[in-house]
C-alpha cells in the first residue's frame, strides 16, 4: 500500500469499537468489585486483595472515561498531515514532523501503542490533555518513552496508523525524524 503523503489523513472514533470497550470494561469494573466484596470480608491485607481494590477503582474510571468520549469526541481524532500529526486524545496542537525524533512501537499485553519521541523543548510547548500529563511517567517507567497514540476506538488498525506516520515523517520530517 502506498500512501499518498500530500494528503491530509483524518481519522475518527468508531462508535462500535467504542461500545465494545464499554461493555467489555462494565464487565471488568463488575468482577473487580465483586472479588473487592468477597476479598473484603476474608482477606488480611494480603497483595492480592491490594491488587483487586486497584482494580475496583481503575476499571470504573476507565467506565467513565469511555463514556465521557463515546459522548463528547466529535470530529477527528487523529489527524495526519504534511505538517504534522496530532492526536486529540495527547494534545492539542500539531505535533511537527521536524520536531519528531524518532517513531516507535511499544507492545504490552498483545496492545500496539505508536511512541512518538518528541523534541523536549517541542514538548513543553504542547497543551498535552490530563491523561497524557498523568501517564507520561508511568509510561516512560514500563518504556514507552515518548507520546503515545494508540488505535484503540478509532476507525483504523494499529499498523495502518503506524505505516502511515511513519511515511509522512520519512517524507515532510528531518532526517533525525526517520522512525527509529
Amino acid at each position: 500500500m502506498t500512501v499518498d503523503t500530500s494528503r491530509i489523513v483524518e481519522i475518527e472514533q468508531s462508535p462500535g469499537k467504542m461500545i465494545f470497550l464499554l461493555v467489555l470494561s462494565v464487565l471488568m469494573s463488575a468482577l473487580a468489585v465483586g472479588m473487592a466484596w468477597l476479598l473484603a470480608r476474608d482477606s488480611n491485607g494480603s497483595f492480592t486483595a491490594f491488587l483487586v481494590w486497584v482494580a475496583a477503582v481503575f476499571f470504573p474510571l476507565c467506565t467513565i472515561l469511555i463514556v465521557w468520549r463515546l459522548f463528547t469526541t466529535r470530529g477527528p481524532v487523529v489527524t495526519i498531515t504534511p505538517d504534522g500529526i496530532r492526536d486529540t486524545r495527547v494534545a492539542a496542537e500539531f505535533i511537527p514532523w521536524s520536531a519528531i525524533a524518532g517513531i516507535s512501537t511499544w507492545q504490552h499485553s498483545g496492545q500496539k501503542v505508536m511512541v512518538l519521541a518528541v523534541d523536549p523543548v517541542v514538548e513543553r510547548t504542547l497543551t498535552l490533555t490530563a491523561m497524557a500529563r498523568w501517564t507520561r511517567g508511568a509510561n516512560r517507567a514500563l518504556g514507552a518513552d515518548g507520546l503515545c497514540v494508540t488505535a484503540l476506538g478509532l476507525r483504523t488498525d494499529y499498523e495502518t496508523l503506524l505505516k502511515t506516520a511513519v511515511e509522512y515523517a520519512s517524507q515532510h520530517g528531518t532526517p533525525q525524524s526517520r522512525p527509529a
